[in-house]
């Protein structure tokens, strides 16, 4: 090959040296018309080219076709390289107990687990890596498969097929060995386009068949799912936090399923029927929650002895909604004292009014409905501040945050105020106004901002530990409020401008519709002003400011 290039390089040397004859170089320097004997020797030259070029092109394919086939030979060597190399490389010398560590550690990061019917994803796709991480993957590492997200949505990416669901869900529990797991279950209609989902019940039903391994469990199932759970009944002695909501209204009937759980800390539930009986042991329970439509007081007796007889309760929220009539003679039941709950929310007068939680540090006042744009605001009862104060005056507790969800407000705000000299945090929301709202929220702003002499320093009279302050009108429909006004503005500086060792409000979140509140563009500046010295302002949820829009 070599000889034939030098041969095919000096047929064509002579180009190089090549010029045009002198009578043509002139030629070509103007633009005269060739005379006769111009034109005769410049067709014999370009015949004379004709050769020469049919000659070169010939030369040039085949050094081109010579080129393919060498690279083609290159590429063929270097895939033989990348083999041989391979069989050297470091990922081969790494130990089977280094290499599960390594993909263990690789997954901490999904708290959540993994879609078990998206193949792309999770344990599945770091199979992918290699043949001897996917034997550790499925042989050696059962955690990997056992955190998982089981649900037949393809909402949040591609699924697989319906008709593979159940065996690649078995495939995932067998390799989760005797793992305890840990999974969300949704399932939300119990029928789809007029037939039931046989897939999703199946799979529902095999991990029932798992119970004796479920240690932390999501699940959002259609009602028709709730009698399946009886199943697991002294079957869960590894359980140890549950959700369980229901996506639509379930029938009455009490639910025994957690009854014996003896590692069970944590049990949330949504969307029960009113009347429905949850029974579970308290004697690990550390966090409670229940929200369901109003069950006319049939679970308070119930619920106060949860908080009688839980010793590491810490956590409890009770919310029943419904339109309520104010009731004539309210039920009343027996006192009960709870020397470890730290956090509370609840609405019920008759609850909070037997209560005494000397450990409180945290409460909500909220029905806790999310009502939808349109539908009705189910308020707080009437009462349920009053009960409030007459459980904190009854419990001595020292409160460091207070957050208040469409309460009926009254004299009784200023009295709870009042109690909780150790409050930090107040947030106060309003889904719905109410006009005879704004002389008591004046009021309020008055309180917060009064000031007394102590041991020669001005100190506020209410709350004087208070850090952050929120006030947010969700209700679009009222025109205005007249109480964030200039006084107001007066009473955030008042406690932003405390002296370096006192405790000073911090974060300041307001939240309503452009021109809703009272204030001119003076105090509008001076609020603002308050960012430069040190206020963080939290003025609606997007970080814009539609309330000063009008003084820009």
């Amino acid at each position: 090959m070599q000889s034939t290039l030098e041969e095919i390089l000096a047929r064509h040397n002579w180009i190089s040296t090549f010029t045009h004859p002198p009578n043509i170089a002139s030629l070509l320097r103007t633009n005269d018309v060739p005379s006769p004997p111009q034109s005769i020797q410049l067709k014999t030259s370009l015949e004379g080219l004709k050769g020469p070029l049919a000659e070169l092109e010939s030369d040039l394919d085949l050094l081109r076709n010579a080129v393919v086939s060498l690279e083609t030979q290159m590429s063929r060597l270097q895939s033989l390289k990348h083999d041989y190399e391979t069989a050297f490389s470091p990922i081969r010398c790494i130990p089977l107990e280094i290499t599960m560590e390594i993909i263990r550690r690789s997954w901490k990061n999904s708290l959540s687990g993994f879609h078990v019917f998206r193949i792309s994803e999770g344990p599945w796709h770091l199979g992918q890596v290699c043949s001897s991480w996917r034997n550790v993957i499925e042989k050696h590492c059962p955690e990997l498969w056992a955190t998982m997200v089981v649900t037949s949505s393809s909402y949040y990416g591609q699924v697989a097929k319906k008709s593979d669901m159940v065996e690649i869900l078995r495939i995932v529990l067998e390799r989760s060995r005797n793992y305890p797991l840990n999974f969300r279950f949704d399932y939300y209609s119990a029928v789809k386009e007029g037939k039931p989902d046989h897939t999703v019940e199946e799979c529902f039903d095999i991990m029932v068949a798992h119970s004796k391994r479920w240690r932390e469990v999501d699940m959002t199932i259609h009602p028709s799912f709730l009698p399946r759970l009886s199943l697991i009944h002294g079957k869960i002695d590894w359980l140890v936090n549950i959700h369980l909501s229901c996506s639509d209204a379930p029938q009455s009937g009490d639910i025994g399923a957690f009854e014996v759980a003896p590692k069970l800390e944590e049990l949330h539930l949504e969307g029960m029927h009113p009347e429905t009986i949850i029974r579970f042991p308290v004697t690990n329970l550390v966090s409670f929650s229940d929200e369901r439509e109003f069950a006319r007081e049939k679970l308070t007796p119930e619920y106060l002895n949860v908080v009688k007889l839980a010793p590491k309760l810490r956590s409890f929220s009770y919310h029943d909604y419904s339109i309520q009539n104010p009731m004539s003679t309210p039920p009343s039941f027996p006192h009960v004292m709870s020397r470890s709950l730290l956090e509370l929310s609840a609405s019920s007068p008759s609850f909070l009014r037997s209560m005494e939680l000397p450990s409180l540090k945290e409460f909500t006042l909220t029905t806790a409905y999310d009502a939808d744009i349109g539908e009705a605001v189910i308020k707080c009862p009437v009462d349920a501040l009053g009960a409030l104060y007459e459980m904190l005056l009854r419990s001595q507790c020292s409160l460091t945050q207070l957050h208040l969800v469409d309460a009926v407000l009254d004299n009784n705000l200023a009295n709870i105020i009042r109690l909780i000299p150790s409050l930090q945090e107040f947030v106060i929301d309003f889904y719905e106004w109410v006009d005879g709202y704004d002389p008591i929220m004046q009021s309020l702003v008055t309180q917060l901002g009064e000031v007394s002499l102590v041991d020669g320093s001005f100190q506020h009279c209410a709350v004087p530990n208070l850090q952050k302050l929120g006030v947010n009108l969700f209700d679009l429909y009222h025109p205005r409020v007249s109480f964030i006004n200039s006084a107001f503005v007066d009473m955030v500086a008042s406690r932003l401008h405390r002296p370096s060792e006192a405790p000073r409000l911090t974060k300041l979140e307001l939240w309503m519709e452009e021109g809703r509140h009272d204030l001119d563009e003076s105090a509008a500046n001076a609020l603002k002003s308050l960012r430069g010295e040190g206020l963080e302002l939290d003025l609606n949820p997007d970080n814009e400011d539609p309330m000063f829009r009008l003084y820009y």
